[in-house]
């Protein structure tokens, strides 16, 4: 990283110390962060932590790449300290029994201080870079891709971009050891400090942060921005110039027309018009008209230029994405489902398609595929064999050159089920005790209903006994 990117760039590091017996040997662990690329190697200082007797002890690294597993670095010889010749361009012996650690991604990993087999201390380098490494000044209404990786990310770590007041609102997907940031449309209210922050179980370890600034005015080269086709998505598309202007206009040039529509118009103290409900304005002062339109709609896709009076102050290119499900009709657990993601337009640079399966806020890759101008179809589409509940959120990303640009989500839903369909999910002893109630109920009811029409055997006797006195006064 050159110095003028690391004047931006602001280190904490949280030193962990923690004891634990065993075998006579108490294990002393410690945590260590760097940015790739920084001018400052890593120091591996245990002489205030340890004293090994002189020739009983080496150094054992485990790579976070996974490349080595308790790999012998260095050990004593002769009372010294020599690193294992094919490991020279990563380290090299300092004093005592330090190592110096070169500032590489590929050097982060842990590394064990070992004597007789036993270990004495533990030291877990991580790694971070950041991408850009310098952020120079950037355009009135661009967008902003950048990235924060990790060399590795341990069970109750999060990854993610703030801002000073917390947790930035703007588009963010974690992936593997990478959080992507995009700042849409930067503005005067963009500017300021980003954090990637670092916290293991809620608690802040490390954070590294550069800040965002914008040109003063437009440019008249083309800007290029996705955006997400949705209900809710919105596009910002600034223009300012330094000079003032009595009228201005916003034209649009639709990728499947490529004719002029002109979109806005605005006189000074006048008034405006607007060829669309969906497309609204700023206040314009001579300076600075913007122009707003939402929602997106897949067919806004195109080239949008803005003429202060003659004069060409900004041309933006707006590329749009959509996602959609096909779900069966019915109750689908057993049917297949299609997700499909489509981009409006591949120029220029390869852009990569990828679906990913949310699991919170981190991404799992299913599926992705580079797309390029020659290539003849721009959607890229993932089959699921079967409908599960764990399968509900889904986001297709954009991405060129590596860097995120924007990304559309997908939420599935259970359709709702038949009557048979729910008697179906019932449990087997619900099912079993429902039906012995009820024929207890009928049998009860049943007893009941016999025992009330039986004739009563007393009063058929007496019956017997008055009828037979009749007939013998009769007689």
């Amino acid at each position: 990283m050159s110095g003028q990117g690391m004047d931006h760039i602001m280190v904490i590091q949280w030193w962990i110390l923690l004891c634990i017996s065993g075998n006579s040997a108490e294990v002393m662990k410690r945590s260590i962060f760097f940015i790739s690329g920084q001018t400052e190697s890593v120091h591996l200082s245990v002489s205030d932590l340890a004293q090994p007797h002189e020739s009983e002890f080496s150094w054992e690294w485990t790579s976070h790449d996974g490349r080595y597993s308790e790999i012998q670095i260095a050990r004593a010889i002769s009372s010294r300290l020599v690193v294992s010749p094919p490991f020279t361009e990563y380290f090299s012996c300092s004093i005592d029994y330090d190592v110096t650690v070169k500032p590489k991604f590929e050097c982060a990993g842990v590394f064990l201080l070992v004597r007789t087999n036993v270990p004495l201390v533990k030291i877990e380098i991580f790694a971070t870079k950041i991408t850009p490494s310098f952020w120079p000044s950037f355009r009135l209404s661009s967008d902003v891709s950048v990235s924060c990786e990790v060399s590795s990310l341990p069970e109750g770590a999060t990854l993610q971009w703030e801002r000073e007041e917390g947790p930035t609102s703007n588009t963010t997907l974690s992936y593997n050891n990478t959080v992507h940031m995009v700042i849409h449309s930067v503005h005067p209210d963009s500017q300021g400090a980003y954090y990637c922050t670092f916290r293991q179980n809620g608690t802040l370890l490390y954070n590294v942060s550069n800040a965002v600034r914008i040109e003063e005015v437009s440019s008249d080269a083309t800007l290029t921005m996705y955006r997400e086709s949705s209900n809710s998505s919105l596009v910002t598309l600034l223009c300012m110039t330094s000079d003032r202007y009595t009228h201005a206009l916003w034209s649009w040039t639709p990728l499947s027309t490529a004719k002029d529509v002109q979109v806005v118009t605005t006189a000074m103290y006048g008034s405006n018009d607007t060829f669309n409900e969906r497309f609204s304005y700023g206040d314009f002062n001579g300076h600075y008209f913007p122009l707003y339109f939402s929602p997106v709609k897949f067919e806004d896709c195109g080239r949008f230029n803005c003429y202060f009076e003659n004069l060409l102050v900004a041309s933006i290119n707006v590329v749009t994405l959509k996602v959609s499900a096909v779900q069966p009709s019915g109750f689908p657990r057993n049917h297949p489902v299609v997700l499909r993601c489509e981009v409006s337009e591949v120029s220029g640079d390869p852009v990569t398609l990828a679906w990913m399966r949310m699991e919170g806020s981190r991404g799992l890759l299913v599926k992705q595929e580079v797309l390029t101008e020659s290539h003849p179809n721009r959607t890229l589409s993932v089959t699921l064999p079967s409908f599960r509940s764990d399968q509900l959120h889904w986001q297709c990303a954009v991405f060129t050159e590596g860097m995120l640009r924007v990304t559309a989500s997908l939420t599935l839903t259970l359709p709702t089920q038949t009557t048979m369909s729910s008697m179906t999910g019932m449990g087997t002893e619900t099912v079993v005790r429902g039906v012995i109630t009820m024929a207890a109920t009928l049998g009860i009811l049943g007893l009941l209903g016999f025992y009330c029409r039986r004739p009563n055997g007393t009063q058929t006797q007496r019956q017997k006994e008055e009828h037979a006195q009749l007939e013998e006064t009769s007689v």
